[in-house]
């Protein structure tokens, strides 16, 4: 109880959600091809027992404890454990060099580093004399055994076993830090939202109640634990409401996983549905005339709505090729989803759904079909100033950033650095952020030409700056399988992604996409640049959610020239 009233804090609805969940399974982890099942009781028993044992080794309410480690379910018991034992948990990109994870470390002042497998504990091991509070280290995965036993060093398994036979511990106060969450790092260097159980306790029950989760629905974890709409939009939401979570055996599974499971909830960043869509036309291209023809008729639904007959012979192979055939319910986080795609997915009859928030509101603040009105949640209120950033109130918002003490609330409100744009339908949408804005006057036609440009297939991602000269300059990343097999249908000799970027043959395939957005977009391209890497998960210059940290590829900043980019001709 908190306060007289029902508590709101998550830790304690989550106990009573597991309990509720008795004998089902909530989550389920793929190891060595098999996939490994956690029933309700086992992991309210496993998260219980990780919070006696961090009691016993020496965690203090208040005291931060982070996880460094890729997307598992023991990730989530150390999460949930860590907050049960009155201590405030921080997830830490698991793909961040040991300058980054010192630096956030140090910033959190963390006592209890958690990590997964060799690799993860090798990094924490190097940065541990320059991370003066860092007392002990608990590696997760049980297979680690190196002969080496070092004194602040345990497993998972053994910190349990510090909390045998210890008496239960009180529940968390509703008002209690219960979680630092990462922000994006898209515009700036990350920081660590401060979030109360309270807050955390109604994000998750109320996405749970948007959404209409239930234990009849499955969802495969494909994106990193530590960003906000992961784990709270979709680990907390889901534990609450009994919805089972899957997790991949490596993130080089995670799509052959999802075809396997067919889950019913698919939350994923943009570049992963436009990775769907592209795979699913490259492998058509190659059909027959005939195939093509007919393809083209299912995608184009008549008056009366999809053919049965189509629907059943040709989508719904489709469907299952990349997993879908059983989702009800498909959300882009993240950023929105181009305007192609989401249009692609709805002919395919899995229409997309936006949500659109931040680590700093705790989660989602609406919930929209893609490109539809956009409306707060319940408890939020959403204003857009005349700039057009978006400026918002809620009961989830957070409370400050971890290490800083300027209050970054005004009035109760919140200024998100995102800007709208209404489409030609006259709907508002987040457009981007403000500090993208080429000439920060307010408009967000930049952002328009951006969103038009990445409609090619050939373009995965792309940003517009301006030169020394004050030339619109686009920024392009090619989306590597279309370019591919354009040079091999033009016979475009090439032997790694590099040689694609410098081949003339290629750059003249990019130029021509520019040419056709300058006849459509409102701000007109200059000229353009290639990012001569093939940028994915685990590059410092891509967020969590793929979307291009521009801050670090702007040809002003250094990190630019050393990353391979050339200027076109």
């Amino acid at each position: 109880m908190a306060g007289g009233a029902e508590t709101e804090a998550l830790s304690a609805r989550l106990t009573a959600a597991l309990a509720a969940h008795g004998g089902a399974t909530v989550m389920r982890s793929k190891r060595y091809g098999l996939w490994q099942p956690l029933s309700g009781t086992e992991t309210a028993t496993r998260i219980a027992a990780i919070a006696r044992g961090l009691r016993a080794v020496g965690l203090q309410d208040k005291d931060v404890a982070a996880i460094c480690g890729d997307t598992c379910a023991d990730w989530v018991l150390a999460d949930l454990g860590i907050m049960a034992a009155g201590g405030v948990s921080t997830g830490l990109d698991a793909d961040a060099d040991g300058d980054e994870l010192a630096r956030l470390v140090n910033l959190f002042e963390v006592t209890v580093l958690f990590v997964a497998g060799d690799a993860h504990l090798h990094r924490a091991l190097g940065i541990r004399d320059r991370c003066p509070k860092l007392r002990l280290i608990v590696v997760m995965h049980e297979q680690w055994d190196d002969g080496a036993r070092v004194d602040h060093v345990m497993t998972l398994a053994e910190l349990q076993a510090r909390g045998a036979g210890a008496e239960p511990l009180a529940a968390p106060a509703d008002a209690a830090i219960a979680a630092i969450v990462m922000t994006s790092g898209v515009t700036a260097p990350a920081r660590g939202a401060l979030l109360t159980q309270a807050a955390l306790g109604r994000q998750a029950a109320r996405t749970a109640r948007e959404l209409q989760l239930s234990p009849n629905d499955e969802r495969l974890s494909l994106t990193p634990l530590h960003h906000v709409m992961e784990r709270v939009v979709g680990v907390y939401a889901s534990l609450l409401a009994g919805c089972i979570l899957n997790f991949p055996e490596s993130r080089e599974t995670a799509l052959s996983d999802l075809r396997e499971l067919q889950p019913t909830v698919v939350q994923a960043p943009p570049r992963l549905w436009a990775k769907l869509k592209s795979g699913v036309e490259l492998a058509a291209a190659e059909a027959t005339a005939f195939q093509r023809r007919m393809i083209g008729m299912a995608l184009k639904p008549g008056d009366d709505g999809p053919n049965p007959l189509l629907d059943a012979l040709i989508l719904a192979p489709v469907r299952n090729r990349i997993g879908l055939s059983r989702a009800r319910l498909c959300i882009t986080t993240g950023a929105p989803a181009r305007s192609d795609v989401g249009a692609w997915f709805a002919a395919i009859r899995r229409p997309l759904t936006d949500a659109y928030g931040h680590a700093e509101s705790g989660g989602a603040v609406t919930l929209a079909a893609h490109r539809g009105a956009f409306r707060a949640l319940d408890g939020v209120k959403l204003e857009t100033l005349a700039s057009g950033e978006i400026r918002l109130r809620s009961d989830t918002l957070f409370v400050g950033y971890a290490g800083e003490t300027s209050n970054a609330i005004r009035d109760g409100w919140w200024h998100s650095g995102d800007v709208v744009h209404a489409d030609a339908a006259g709907e508002a949408h987040p457009a981007g952020r403000v500090a993208d804005l080429l000439d920060r006057d307010g408009g967000a036609g930049s952002l328009k030409s951006e969103a038009d440009l990445v409609k090619s297939p050939y373009v995965a991602d792309a940003f517009l700056h301006r030169d020394a000269r004050g030339q619109v300059i686009a920024a392009v990343l090619m989306d590597p399988d279309p370019v591919i097999k354009f040079a091999q249908d033009n016979s475009i000799p090439f032997t790694h992604f590099l040689s694609l970027c410098r081949s003339q043959d290629i750059r003249a395939l990019i130029g021509r996409v520019i040419a056709e957005t300058n006849t459509r977009a409102p701000v007109r391209i200059d000229d353009f640049i290639l990012i001569e890497r093939s940028l994915g998960p685990g590059d410092p210059e891509i967020s969590a959610m793929l979307v291009l940290r521009r801050r670090l590829l702007h040809p002003e900043n250094r990190s630019f020239e050393e990353s391979a980019i050339s200027e076109s001709a």
